[in-house]
């Protein structure tokens, strides 16, 4: 029989390598940037603009994995973003790499999804927050890999050679995805007549779905702002050289994984299977980190700096895995992957709009420090929203 743990570490992998590229391009943006003549609210935008085609796949990925299966759709997701990223290397516009990013976006809304109903699919509630959260790792881990050999490979060779590594290491891992994986025992030895995939009615009517999807689009929102502009803002602001401020954002992609694990650990034992005091914690932590970068200037030490990176990293990445356990678990397993798909369209809305409108922001504010701010007040504000949310308590069947 297969073992739940090689199949969390095949999902891991997967999703580590899906994120390489994608999360590693803030990185080298200010290349990009130059490249191609953009302005700071255009180079702050390719995170956007890849996580628009999430937006729009989401739901139809969550709701394919609860009806055709999870294998076909994780590997077409990373066959999709692994071509993405081949197109953006023969990028000559603004307009082109926006649109290619989209496309290439889509792959992640195929992935993501199916992912993390295969992870909980695995594993027990007892253990579930903890297998998602480990699972969820694969996006700061890749978001790490990337910042840590994007740049050096785009100033030896080139942006788009930079580029065209991580597309070919995702298409590796989707010929092993499509080899390795299996569905677990009990979906495939199950006796008498089975039980059909919850409506999408159903899903879409459960109120308590609105409301943490609709606050994790201010988290996820907050989160990519971070990582698309902290990176820009340390170069052309704080006077950081690119190689030295790409270390701060793999300090706090480093401390989202960590977050990612630890947040699962504590909903699953310290908070006897709760999930919402974790997302609360989390946006507090973030608000904390928004208002002290509105206060940094050229003159911060890196003792600030390293310490903050750190902190977001923790906080503002870390909650993830959370947020996904309590979407599935507020409608049940056989509605739980277009549940966890209508959540990520809707945060990734906020990934997709948050990005540009700080951008604009601090173009027409002449500074960061009031976006920096009203980032962390708005995160503030979207936790009320999660005071009225009833919690599921979904069984593994």
């Amino acid at each position: 029989m297969t073992n739940r743990w090689a199949i969390l570490a095949l999902i891991m992998a997967a999703q580590t390598m899906a994120n390489v590229g994608p999360l590693g391009i803030p990185a080298i943006a200010p290349l990009i940037r130059d490249d191609l003549g953009l302005s700071m609210a255009q180079a702050g935008s390719f995170l956007s603009a890849y996580y628009v085609g999430t937006t729009l796949m989401s739901l139809p990925a969550g709701w394919m994995a609860d009806r055709w299966g999870v294998l076909a759709t994780m590997v077409l997701g990373q066959a999709v973003i692994a071509a993405g990223l081949y197109a953006v290397t023969g990028t000559g516009s603004f307009s082109l790499l926006m649109i290619v990013m989209i496309c290439a976006g889509v792959g992640y809304g195929m992935l993501n999804p199916t992912t993390a109903k295969a992870a909980m699919a695995w594993f027990p509630r007892r253990q579930r927050a903890t297998a998602v959260g480990l699972k969820q790792v694969g996006l700061p881990l890749g978001g790490a890999i990337g910042a840590s050999i994007m740049p050096p490979l785009a100033l030896r060779l080139g942006w788009r050679p930079a580029v065209a590594v991580p597309a070919s290491l995702i298409a590796v891992l989707a010929a092993l995805t499509w080899l390795l994986y299996r569905d677990p025992p009990a979906a495939e030895n199950t006796d008498g007549p089975s039980v059909g995939p919850a409506s999408l009615r159903s899903v879409l009517g459960n109120r308590d779905l609105w409301l943490v999807s609709g606050a994790t689009l201010i988290f996820a929102g907050v989160q990519t702002v971070w990582m698309s502009f902290l990176v820009l803002y340390l170069t052309d602001v704080l006077r950081v050289s690119l190689v030295h401020a790409s270390r701060y954002l793999v300090l706090a992609q480093v401390t989202g994984m960590a977050g990612r694990v630890i947040f699962g650990m504590l909903s699953d034992r310290l908070f006897g299977g709760r999930r919402r005091i974790v997302l609360v914690i989390a946006g507090v932590g973030s608000t904390v980190c928004s208002l002290v970068m509105a206060g940094t200037s050229p003159g911060t030490s890196p003792w600030v700096l390293a310490p903050l990176a750190l902190a977001f990293g923790f906080f503002g990445i870390g909650w993830n895995g959370v947020q996904h356990t309590l979407m599935a678990e507020l409608v049940g397993p056989r509605g739980a992957g277009t549940a966890i798909g209508l959540g990520l369209a809707i945060s990734s809305f906020g990934v997709t709009i948050c990005p540009p409108i700080f951008g604009l922001a601090a173009e027409r504010l002449g500074g960061f420090g009031v976006p920096w701010a009203g980032l962390g007040l708005v995160m503030a504000a979207t936790l009320c929203l999660l005071i009225p949310v009833r919690e599921g308590r979904m069984e593994t069947p």
